[in-house]
């Protein structure tokens, strides 16, 4: 029997219209459609986001733990690549959902680690997506690189003084997973004369989208979940 294929796709930050026509083509020709949920969330957001575009497929949720415990996340992720293998060598073409870009800060990777020593490269095939960062600057019309400007891409760092160096290295740097660090984010950006110049986004491509220049507004605000901030240096 011939084994079927395995796509890993970016659905972008939330939007549906945001999708790729090569996503939405693949979504639609698929026999099964496997989709990421959190253990703390009733509903799946990547599920959501297609909808309309799975009707009457086969839909799997694979539930994952919300822990930092590697052991633990190993396992699922194991578990996770074995139920789709599974699907894969017994002919079918399996879809697998992934917010944003697969390849850019997803947990997609540490699926794919696992598939690849499981299915042969040929069947394995991955579809980028907008990512947040993107679509935010284009929402809000801010431009991230013009010339030779350079441009870092950065989880926000548990000591914030990491932030000034890279800050002060780069044109332009994007910061994610900003949540539990937004205030002193904000505070060293101030400090560096770089506030009035910054964008800071949330739930881009989603009905609760918020996009704002005024950080000093976000203080204290409880903002940063599923956020980004960008910033950069005046020339």
């Amino acid at each position: 029997m011939e084994i079927g294929n395995f796509y890993g796709i970016g659905l972008g930050p939330g939007d549906p219209e945001l999708l790729t026509l090569k996503a939405l083509h693949t979504i639609q020709t698929a026999d099964c459609i496997f989709v990421p949920k959190s253990d703390t969330k009733e509903d799946s957001l990547a599920l959501d986001i297609v909808k309309d575009y799975v009707k009457g497929k086969r839909v799997i949720e694979q539930i994952y733990p919300m822990t930092k415990d590697k052991s633990i996340l190993n396992t699922a992720w194991q578990k996770a690549a074995e139920e789709i293998c599974s699907d894969v060598k017994a002919g079918y073409d399996a879809a697998y959902l992934t917010l944003g870009d697969p390849m850019t800060f997803s947990t997609y990777i540490y699926l794919l680690r696992y598939l690849t020593t499981m299915l042969p490269a040929h069947a394995i095939h991955t579809i980028p997506g907008i990512t947040s960062y993107n679509a935010a600057s284009c929402a809000a019309n801010y431009p991230l690189l013009t010339g030779d400007e350079r441009l870092a891409v950065i989880p926000v760092p548990k000591d914030i003084a990491e932030l000034r160096p890279i800050l002060e290295s780069f044109d332009t740097v994007v910061m994610m997973k900003v949540a539990k660090k937004l205030d002193e984010v904000i505070q060293l950006l101030e400090e560096m004369n770089l506030s009035e110049n910054a964008l800071f986004a949330s739930y881009i491509g989603q009905k609760n989208a918020y996009l704002t220049y005024d950080l000093m507004s976000l203080k204290e605000s409880g903002r940063g979940y599923m956020s980004v901030l960008i910033a950069k240096r005046k020339k």
